[in-house]
């Protein structure tokens, strides 16, 4: 019992040490202290995919996936919300080279926000009246969804597909069906169960929280940033004090152990 009871106090303590290490940094980023999140493969990829569609004059598949159908599931909708994110940055990209954008989703949910970020990104590279609302694809469904990007990959055999958010079994279909035609793939998504499909049928691919960290590293968004830096430090140290208690161990003293123990 006296374990149980120590373990739930040390929760309480992290959980208290995370919350003032988030508070602090997003207090930090929001006076302008630089939060430095490393630069990803996948989002360097990018601007060579835009360029790449652009020399074989082609458009470009954008897609977050299935994600439960909706941005306030507490799995998924985050997941959405990166991808969301970095729609915006391709899409500026896309209309700085002219190249079409193609955005297909079912979740009925995010649509002003997936229509509200593509139209500032044209806004902002002064081409607002290149933004095309019909590019955006609804589709009632994980397989309607499926079945229409099969067809458009087949018609137009875009030159880039790039995957951000939370897929499921979509996942091995699209990654193959853009394999079939030559397309320079990138990827994302948190969801383990799909991560090994995206890394064997894509160029590039981000796992896990390397979603979420590119999506702050792309919007600066300094609550964002902020949290990520105290989650990171806040891992350190719990993987400090396992280490630790782990080598300790071999002397024969668990207090440590028994401190995180749950």
């Amino acid at each position: 019992m006296a374990i149980i009871i120590t373990g739930r106090v040390t929760a309480f303590i992290f959980l208290l040490a995370c919350l003032a290490l988030f508070y602090i940094f997003m207090s930090l980023s929001k006076k302008g202290g630089k939060v430095s999140i490393r630069t990803f493969p996948a989002v360097a990829a990018i601007p060579e995919a835009v360029g790449r569609a652009a020399e074989m004059g082609k458009p470009i598949y954008y897609s977050t996936g299935y994600a439960m159908e909706t941005i306030s599931n507490p799995d998924q909708g985050p997941q959405t919300l990166a991808g969301i994110s970095i729609l915006g940055y391709v899409t500026k990209l896309a209309a700085r080279s002219g190249v079409k954008i193609h955005y297909f989703t079912p979740i009925a949910d995010s649509l002003p926000l997936v229509e509200e970020t593509m139209r500032n990104a044209y806004l902002e590279e002064g081409k607002p009246e290149d933004f095309d609302p019909t590019s955006i694809h609804f589709f009632s469904g994980q397989s309607p969804m499926l079945t229409a990007t099969l067809g458009f990959m087949q018609r137009e055999r875009p030159a880039a597909n790039i995957f951000m958010g939370g897929f499921y079994y979509e996942a091995v279909v699209m990654g193959e069906a853009g394999n079939t035609i030559g397309a320079m793939q990138i990827s994302g998504t948190a969801n383990t169960h799909q991560m090994p499909f995206f890394i064997a049928t894509c160029d590039y691919a981000m796992i896990s929280e390397e979603l979420y960290a590119a999506s702050a590293a792309i919007a600066q968004n300094p609550d964002i940033l902020g949290t990520i830096k105290g989650e990171d430090i806040m891992k350190l140290v719990i993987l400090a004090l396992i280490g630790i208690g782990f080598i300790i161990s071999f002397t024969g003293t668990t207090f440590l152990i028994d401190l995180l123990r749950m």
